[in-house]
């Protein structure tokens, strides 16, 4: 099958000319190449909601008014300050699960590289699932 995205969620199949709705249930019978396809094409469009939704704020920041769209409250980030004398009397008031280590990156900014080495016993590594590689 070779696609053509018309709408959002209606794509064209361009060898037997039918529209197809685009749900998960349909997507999960695809077969494998063109599985593969569809996702290569729909990479195209990942970028075009950020993009839009950046022009729109732009928009809204400029004064212009939608009737389906408003800023909401904005967010409040609560940040604690790095203090050590503080962070002594949290100690000795609420135990040591008050605080908490800087992560390995931000260690090793601080005291460099060879500080991994140092705390290696600490280290527990995780593996992640691998990331997708286009041959395309």
């Amino acid at each position: 099958m070779t696609f053509e995205i018309r709408n959002i969620g209606e794509a064209l199949d361009i060898e037997t000319g039918q529209v197809v709705t685009l749900t998960p249930d349909y997507i999960k019978q695809l077969d494998d190449e063109t599985l593969a396809q569809f996702l290569y094409e729909s990479k195209r469009f990942a970028k075009l909601p950020k993009t839009g939704e950046e022009e729109l704020k732009s928009r809204l920041e400029s004064g212009k008014r939608f009737s389906m769209v408003e800023f909401g409250k904005p967010a409040v980030t609560k940040v604690l300050t790095e203090n050590n004398a503080r962070k002594r009397e949290l100690v000795i008031k609420h135990g040591w699960d008050c605080v908490s280590l800087k992560s390995l990156t931000e260690l090793k900014k601080i005291y460099g590289e060879k500080f991994e080495d140092e705390i290696s016993d600490l280290i527990v590594e995780t593996p992640r699932k691998p990331a997708l590689k286009w041959k395309v």
